[in-house]
Formats: C-alpha cells, sequence, structure tokens
C-alpha cells in the first residue's frame, strides 16, 4: 500500500516516512501544496485525505489486494444564481466534515512547525500520538 501511495504521489515525489510505514503508525504529512492525513485500517489497508490548495480533496483507501476504493467527497463549485445548487452544495460539505470528524481524517495543523521549513523541497511530518515534526528532503520531481 505504501507503493500504491507514492505512485499515487509520484507527480510531487511525495511517499510516506519509512517508520510509519515499517510500524503502521497514522499520521500528517505537508509539502509541496498537500496536506495528507493518512491511518492503518485493522485490515491493513491504507486510508488517506489529501488536500490542496491548487485541487479538490481526494480520499481513498488503498488494500493488500492492490485495489482501491474512492470515498465520497463534495464538489468544489457550484452555479452561484441556482440557489437549489447552493444548498446542495452546503450540504454535501457540512456531510463531507461530519465524515472527516468521524473517521479522524483532517491533517494534523502546522501551528506547532518549525518556521525554517520549505515545503517545495522538505517533507514535514509527524506520526500521531503528539509526536515532533520531523523534516526530510525531498528528492526532485519526477518528469512526466
Amino acid at each position: 500500500m505504501a507503493e500504491s501511495f507514492a505512485a499515487y504521489f509520484r507527480p510531487w515525489a511525495l511517499a510516506l516516512p519509512q517508520v510509519a510505514v515499517d510500524t503502521r503508525a497514522d499520521g500528517t504529512l505537508h509539502a509541496r501544496g498537500w496536506a495528507v492525513r493518512w491511518r492503518w485500517l485493522p485490515e491493513g489497508a491504507l486510508e488517506f485525505r489529501a488536500t490542496n490548495r491548487m485541487s479538490n480533496d481526494r480520499w481513498q483507501t488503498l488494500f493488500p489486494d492492490g485495489t482501491s476504493q474512492q470515498e465520497s467527497t463534495p464538489p468544489e463549485m457550484y452555479a452561484d444564481d441556482d440557489v437549489e445548487a447552493r444548498r446542495a452544495y452546503r450540504q454535501a460539505w457540512k456531510a463531507y466534515k461530519a465524515a472527516l470528524d468521524e473517521r479522524d481524517m483532517h491533517p494534523r495543523a502546522t501551528t506547532d512547525a518549525p518556521k525554517k521549513w520549505d515545503s517545495e523541497n522538505q517533507l514535514l511530518w509527524s506520526l500521531d500520538a503528539d509526536s515532533s515534526w520531523k523534516i526530510e528532503t525531498l528528492p526532485p520531481r519526477p518528469e512526466i
């Protein structure tokens, strides 16, 4: 699943920290515009939710057999002059937030992160249970 995660984020050269893979520890990473929350499920699957300021949310579960399941995410836009579309949009985001809350899929905020972090060239990550932030150098983005 860690390989599938890395393949998904290949254009940004993002991967889970090795200790998270080795110990099946849940956590958060931030880099190259992404904020990613991951957690390992009891059956061995890897669930992640990723947000990016330039893209829509992504929420997937990667299973040990190589399959994946796309979780439901709300629409990014609606027709401003359509009252029903506006209502449906708000309702979808409210339900989405409730699902994220229920499954603890919000990335850890960076309010206590080191100040000298370069988000384009460094991976900022932490494991759950109030661990400290770690910074690693990111590899160059691949030519795609």
